[in-house]
């Protein structure tokens, strides 16, 4: 995996503007640190996949769901963290909650990072996610699965169990704007 290019958050498929990035050592497999305390994510990466993107912390709306990043062409590539839930990646219980936003493959926005996280992230692939301070933990993709849209989600809603991390995107068919009939949910665990 050595010298492997990612495509760079903002980058989408071809004809839409790309930067090209070169994933650091942590994230093309080397030993990957356990944070010893919980940290605000900052960034996320997943070799193969996508290079380092942006992670918004952010809290819920009036329905108690956590918020998605904005509906812009920098939102599309930036995955929010469900601030309001207080569990963060290197803690000791609970899920850290990502989500990412999915567009239409057709139209003037194409694609977006839940799109690329649906053609790509497989379970044994792993995610880096940072933090300030050179803070870093590193999971391993155990599950993907798939529910209805109006189907309770307790797992990714998760306060206790041990540590893990959870991607949440909309899938299936569109509906309408905003209105998938399906979710994709990964879940991981630390990778040591």
């Amino acid at each position: 995996m050595l010298g492997v290019t990612l495509v760079a958050p903002g980058a989408g498929p071809a004809g839409e503007p790309a930067h090209a990035q070169t994933v650091g050592q942590a994230a093309r497999g080397a030993a990957c640190p356990t944070a010893e305390r919980g940290f605000r994510p900052r960034h996320l990466a997943v070799p193969g996949v996508v290079g380092r993107t942006k992670v918004l912390a952010l809290g819920r709306d009036r329905n108690g769901a956590p918020r998605t990043p904005p509906l812009t062409d920098r939102g599309k590539w930036q995955l929010a963290w469900d601030r309001a839930s207080r569990i963060r990646p290197g803690g000791r219980y609970g899920v850290v909650r990502l989500n990412a936003h999915t567009y239409p493959r057709s139209g003037a926005y194409g694609s977006a990072l839940g799109n690329r996280l649906l053609a790509k992230l497989r379970k044994g692939d792993r995610i880096v996610v940072t933090g300030s301070g050179g803070r870093r933990q590193c999971y391993r993709v155990t599950r993907r699965t798939r529910v209805p849209a109006g189907r309770a989600l307790p797992q990714y809603y998760s306060d206790s169990g041990p540590s893990r991390l959870a991607i949440l995107v909309c899938s299936g068919k569109r509906r309408g704007p905003g209105d998938w009939s399906h979710r994709t949910l990964w879940f991981a665990q630390p990778d040591r």
